[in-house]
């Protein structure tokens, strides 16, 4: 499935995916080993794997091995230069790392899919969304589909902005433009305090064995 990820981040240069797998301690630093040893065993595997293959795009691109500690904002520490995103969901793991330049940030999601809870539904959607989902017009995708497109577009773009911004958002500070086409999706912020740069961000996405994948990338 590589190289259906790796054209929704086209600008990124390595793209990694594996089924999560607990790693043997010389894999991962101290610190790292410290950071999950009271983490559950999927976590654990989770962080590893990432860790795993996020160090090896490193050694791809010619730069040195350092350890993956999240900073305190949970988010991935990359080195000086590098941009990039992690994802995890049911047996699957992926990492995409970039340079910097020529992008200045990118997300990726990946969720399997299922169906949403209502009460996580009405976290997740605006007005407009849930009304788009509910429409009675003939769609392209099961609604099932569709509500997890929506959902994991908005973690990618969150995802993008985060290290930028270092800003929270609720899912229904954005709103996907709707209905996506032709794999692409754009997500606009609805807070009138946002940065220009960051308010309108376009995505691509896919469906694949079971997951929709998403991917987000603003380029210098």
């Amino acid at each position: 499935m590589t190289s259906v990820l790796s054209a929704l981040v086209p600008h990124a240069r390595f793209v990694a995916e594996s089924v999560p797998r607990l790693a043997d301690e010389a894999d991962l630093y101290p610190d790292e080993i410290a950071h999950i040893r009271a983490a559950v065993a999927q976590r654990r595997a989770e962080f590893a794997t990432a860790r795993v293959c996020a160090r090896r795009g490193l050694a791809a691109m010619g730069i040195a091995p350092v350890s993956l500690v999240p900073a305190a904002d949970r988010a991935p520490a990359w080195p000086d230069g590098v941009v990039g995103s992690i994802t995890h969901t049911r047996d699957y793991c992926a990492v995409a790392l970039g340079r910097c330049p020529p992008v200045r940030s990118m997300g990726i999601d990946v969720e399997t899919i299922r169906e949403l809870e209502e009460g996580v539904a009405d976290l997740i959607l605006t007005d407009r969304e849930r009304a788009w989902l509910h429409s009675p017009e003939p769609r392209a995708r099961p609604l099932v589909e569709d509500s997890l497109l929506v959902f994991s577009a908005k973690e990618a773009f969150y995802k993008c902005q985060f290290p930028l911004t270092h800003r929270l958002l609720e899912f229904r500070d954005v709103e996907i433009e709707l209905p996506p086409r032709d794999g692409r999706f754009s997500v606009t912020v609805l807070k009138r305090d946002w940065p220009k740069d960051l308010a309108r961000l376009d995505g691509r996405f896919a469906f694949d064995s079971g997951r929709v994948l998403c991917g987000v990338e603003l380029l210098v």
